[in-house]
């Protein structure tokens, strides 16, 4: 009898894969193609970070531009990897044998995913020198990074799928490139203007705004920013899923390409693609991880205690032109931000709040109760219009916001706490304002460079009062006085019986004002009598220092003179979060303040809220309008020891005048005081805005200090928690040391040369005028010799500045190309340092192989 031959029998699944992998895994580390890939990939990215995006223009110690390049760069590295996977090539039967193993293309398809993704990540662990350089330039949210990091290897495993599916599929390499290529071209262009993006929630999504959610980039953004929501993590493993499933599809199709077949391939494939965006919408928003160091993205324990004080019948209609394909891309994105956070404080609300999504398209019911709930039409290039905005509402009152300003983003949580804690209120706190600065009545107090008060009326009742005026009206529960040092003795009294009463108490004042320079003609001077605001604060037990201007080379910021040279001016501060208290809830969630030119007080330890460093200095006020920024820059020298710029007394209070020592004391009340009044205009705290009625943007936490007073001395506190950490600012701290160190080390002798050519230049300004003649060119000819014989004598002065602002220069140009040259190379001889690794592997492995050989 004639024995059968042996049939091979399959392996199990799992080792099936196992097998695959290690087999791709060989071939991809063998190959000179993969580390071309990783060299290309790496240099390329680099490039676009630091010389087409200009990393260090920036100012920024985070990875978003990296981020921001990674896909368009992986667009096309990463399809050139995959290429080879499984296309056919002359004398390279590699797809066939494969195929004819005794292996399911299912588990082909999964191991040589996995083959690939240990490549991609090895790679992508290679950018990590770009990390070290942000922790030497800066202080970046390591958090956030780690995020950004998880959103890339998602990102370039789920492209490396997708390569692998166009290998499957195409019959040739570069048939497999275009592939691929074509399709993350279109899945990144999803995420482009006029494309919509899809209402998260149980509102129906419309066909444009699906789309949306199937780019890639969409979501990286999202993961970029520091929170880890699941239902990104789904999109990227779904997707990288249906990918792999192609792949096992393709490779069971073999050589058969017959046109019904592949059309039936391709419908599954849409198919498939929209199972995936349809299971990622249906994933809620609310499933997210927030690693950012300052908590971003957790609702802060004071807006969790505004909600839980809601009535049970709260509500937020939410405005939004979601249909129109002409909104820009990234207002749609806002949208969707804004929308998903309003859902999740509505869900840890315990029913009291509602949240309902209205779609106010032209002549429907929605645009009328739009515009009747104060939504503002936002107009749009095309000459169309868009609202997105809402209305708060409960026990019929409605407190709108008009408009949720993509530049506000950093306030999202704080605009909604706002307008939640006004349901909370029986009637708004009332803030009275006392200032020479505002007018008395309505008007725009951001016309005047105080928009900080327009930001005051969205939460309080304000009333300007005069300064002239004799009392303070009745009922205020803080009063704020901004510069208006010489009042009434009326007035001053009207003010201490507030406090007395518990009302909070904020005052403002400086020894040079930088924007309005005449109202340094006098200062006050804390004396037992009670004739300015000065004596009432030291009742308080707050000396106010006004002689002096206060100054930290440490702290200093870089400013441009009048000849437009750049220095480091001591005067002007910017605080850090080590400056501040953080002990007091006013300062403790801020890190970026920046005050100009400002005074200081004698107060406690317990009682400061911004202090110096021990090297501050002082200049008299009177020299602040005298001499250059470059010659007060030069004279500055540290004494004195660490100042007090801001500080906080609590209360009760005594009586501060003769006869009201011993009045009652009232509920304990909150006395603010800062020296300096320029750090609270718009030029200091705000971004400029092109137009004037639109929110502004801070510039840094300077607006949210001033708040966050206005909150404690009203008697609230839950708004702080949230407004506190709104911003999050992360320069490249150790470019702007260098640029300081550097202009110290020189400072005494461009300070007297700045000195010397100012006041030539203007002496020779002035000699037209002395002389009686309308212009230069009309004195006496010996005048004007003996101008231009002072004018070469600035020469070496001249040289001296220039030589400076060179060594300036060059000393900022040495680290920028040494950062880098850095980047440029670290990822590419990283690279080379792993192939090498993988070769010396290699070679003792088939070294060891043939010694065993040999000895057998």
């Amino acid at each position: 009898m004639q024995a059968e031959p042996a049939v091979a029998q399959a392996p199990a699944w799992r080792d099936a894969v196992r097998a695959t992998f290690r087999h791709q895994l060989r071939l991809l580390l063998y190959s000179r193609l993969t580390l071309v890939f990783q060299i290309g990939f790496l240099l390329t990215l680099s490039v676009f970070v630091f010389l087409i995006g200009d990393f260090f223009a920036a100012d920024q110690a985070s990875l978003d531009l990296m981020l921001a390049f990674l896909p368009w760069v992986a667009l096309i590295f990463v399809p050139a990897l995959a290429m080879r996977a499984f296309a056919d090539r002359p004398l390279d039967r590699e797809r066939e044998f494969l195929l004819t193993l005794p292996v399911s293309p299912s588990a082909i398809a999964v191991g040589a995913w996995l083959a690939g993704a240990v490549v991609m990540i090895v790679t992508l662990l290679f950018t990590t020198p770009f990390v070290a350089t942000l922790a030497f330039l800066g202080k970046p949210d390591l958090g956030a990074a780690a995020a950004g990091y998880l959103g890339a290897a998602c990102l370039l495993l789920a492209f490396y799928a997708i390569g692998l599916f166009a290998s499957a599929l195409a019959r040739s390499e570069i048939g497999a490139f275009v592939l691929a290529l074509a399709m993350l071209f279109v899945l990144l262009l999803f995420g482009w203007d006029g494309v919509g993006r899809l209402a998260p929630g149980g509102v129906a999504a419309r066909p444009l705004e699906v789309l949306a959610f199937a780019s890639p980039k969409f979501w990286l953004d999202r993961l970029a920013t520091g929170e880890i929501q699941l239902r990104a993590l789904g999109y990227f493993a779904l997707l990288t899923a249906a990918a792999v499933a192609g792949v096992a599809a393709a490779l069971r199709m073999g050589g058969d390409r017959r046109p019904g077949r592949v059309a039936r391939l391709a419908v599954a494939s849409v198919v498939f693609g929209a199972a995936v965006v349809a299971a990622t919408a249906a994933i809620p928003a609310r499933f997210a991880l927030d690693l950012t160091e300052a908590r971003r993205f957790t609702l802060s324990r004071g807006l969790i205690e505004i909600v839980g004080r809601l009535p049970e019948n709260a509500r937020i209609d939410l405005y939004w032109s979601g249909q129109g394909p002409e909104i820009p891309e990234a207002v749609r994105a806002y949208a969707a931000k804004v929308r998903d956070f309003l859902e999740l404080v509505a869900s840890r609300s315990g029913g009291r709040l509602s949240v309902a999504v209205h779609d106010p398209v032209p002549g429907a019911p929605a645009e009328a109760a739009a515009e009747a709930a104060s939504i503002r039409r936002m107009p749009l290039s095309s000459g169309d219009a868009f609202f997105l905005g809402a209305s708060f509402a409960a026990d019929g009152r409605r407190i709108p916001i008009a408009y949720f300003d993509q530049n506000r983003e950093a306030l999202l949580e704080y605009d909604v706490a706002t307008a939640l804690a006004g349901l909370t209120r029986a009637a708004a706190p009332k803030v009275g304002v006392i200032s020479p600065l505002l007018a008395p009545g309505g008007a725009d107090a951001s016309q005047v460079g105080l928009s900080v008060v327009a930001e005051l009326r969205r939460a309080y009742d304000v009333a300007i009062i005069p300064a002239f005026a004799d009392r303070l009206p009745e009922g205020l529960d803080c009063v704020v006085v901004i510069g208006a040092t010489f009042l009434k003795k009326e007035m001053l009294r009207s003010i201490d019986q507030a406090v007395g009463r518990g009302a909070g108490l904020i005052v403002m004042i400086d020894p040079r004002l930088r924007l309005n320079p005449k109202s340094d003609a006098a200062t006050p001077q804390p004396s037992r009598e009670i004739d300015d605001i000065s004596d009432l604060l030291l009742r308080y037990g707050l000396r106010y220092r006004g002689d002096d201007v206060v100054g930290d080379a440490s702290l200093a910021t870089p400013v441009a003179d009048a000849s437009g040279r750049t220095i480091t001016f001591p005067f002007w501060m910017r605080f850090t979060k080590d400056r501040l208290s953080a002990a007091n809830p006013v300062t403790a969630g801020l890190g970026d303040l920046l005050f100009v030119e400002p005074g200081a007080f004698d107060a406690p330890d317990s009682a400061a809220l911004v202090t110096t460093t021990a090297a501050a200095g002082a200049a008299p006020r009177s020299e602040m309008a005298e001499k250059t920024p470059a010659a007060l820059a030069a004279a500055f020298s540290p004494g004195g020891g660490r100042r007090i710029i801001a500080a906080e007394a609590d209360g009760p209070f005594p009586g501060a005048f003769d006869g009201e020592a011993d009045r009652p004391k009232g509920p304990a009340s909150a006395v603010f005081a800062v020296a300096d009044i320029d750090w609270i205009l718009d030029p200091f705290a705000y971004e400029p805005a092109p137009d004037p009625s639109a929110p502004r943007k801070p510039r840094n936490d300077n607006a949210a200090l001033f708040l966050n007073m206005v909150e404690r001395a009203t008697g609230g506190g839950a708004l702080i928690a949230t407004r506190s950490r709104a911003g999050e600012s992360r320069p490249l701290t150790r470019v702007a040391a260098l640029a300081r160190s550097v202009s110290e080390a020189d400072q005494a002798a461009i300070g007297a040369a700045s000195t010397r050519v100012a006041e030539v230049e203007r002496r020779i300004a002035a000699l037209p005028e002395a002389a009686g003649v309308r212009s230069f060119s009309d004195l006496p000819p010996d005048v004007q010799q003996k101008a231009a014989e002072l004018r070469r004598a600035l020469a070496s002065d001249r040289a001296a500045l220039r030589a400076f602002q060179d060594r300036k220069r060059a000393a900022l140009e040495t680290l920028r190309s040494r950062v880098i040259l850095f980047n440029l190379l670290a990822g590419p001889l990283l690279a080379l340092a792993w192939t090498g690794g993988v070769a010396l592997l290699r070679r003792s492995r088939r070294t060891h192989a043939q010694a065993s050989a040999a000895g057998q």
